[in-house]
């Protein structure tokens, strides 16, 4: 089992930050999580501080009671103020990245500094499953579209997390390995891409909620 949890946006003050940490692990019942994320880096709110909150994180990470930490919605310019006042690069930088969406700044900062690109919305929340791209491909090799684009992520080096609650539909997305897409396959999904315009979610930029 592999627990992941996230730091709640209102929480990011480093003070605030320890106490949900601890709230998270009671509620869990475990002494430790696998990996844990900020989960926006809220540009606009607490002075604009995420540093604090990520050194707070690396307090977890050093008493063994994070496994490894990470970070979620990180735009490179986040990642470099955190590269700025720290040794640890996050383990991990969790992003919206569909064939919509590429997000390649973002994912090529990742890979050239050790930082693995997890996916979500990895299938544009389902509205990339309709393409005629998508679906040719799909017909082809007898798969369903959903299997084609996680397959997509696969072979470009994305980790994905497809959300469900269908159990037919969990066990579809875990077979992914009897398959491959060839490169012309790749190539066409990839060109799909419709920059900002294929957002799905807010902009980390201007992403400022905070729950209540």
């Amino acid at each position: 089992m592999f627990i992941t949890s996230k730091l709640n946006n209102r929480y990011h003050r480093p003070g605030d930050a320890r106490r949900a940490f601890e709230t998270t692990l009671a509620e869990l019942g475990f002494d430790y999580v696998d990996p844990f994320l900020i989960h926006w880096p809220l540009p606009t709110l607490y002075g604009g501080d995420f540093v604090s909150t990520w050194k707070t994180l690396e307090e977890f990470r050093a008493d063994g009671r994070a496994r490894s930490i990470g970070v979620s919605n990180f735009q490179v310019e986040h990642l470099e103020r955190i590269a700025s006042a720290s040794d640890q690069a996050p383990a991990v930088n969790q992003i919206e990245v569909h064939p919509y969406l590429l997000n390649e700044e973002v994912r090529a900062y990742d890979e050239a500094h050790g930082i693995a690109t997890e996916a979500w919305s990895p299938i544009a929340q389902g509205g990339i499953l309709d393409d005629p791209v998508i679906t040719a491909i799909a017909d082809r090799l007898e798969k369903s579209p959903a299997q084609v684009v996680l397959r997509w992520h696969i072979q470009r080096g994305n980790v994905v997390f497809p959300k469900s609650t269908t159990p037919a539909r969990i066990k579809e997305n875990f077979e992914l390995f009897d398959f491959q897409l060839e490169a012309d396959d790749i190539a066409k999904i990839t060109a799909l891409d419709e920059g900002v315009a294929g957002r799905t979610g807010p902009h980390p930029d201007t992403f400022a909620h905070i729950p209540a």
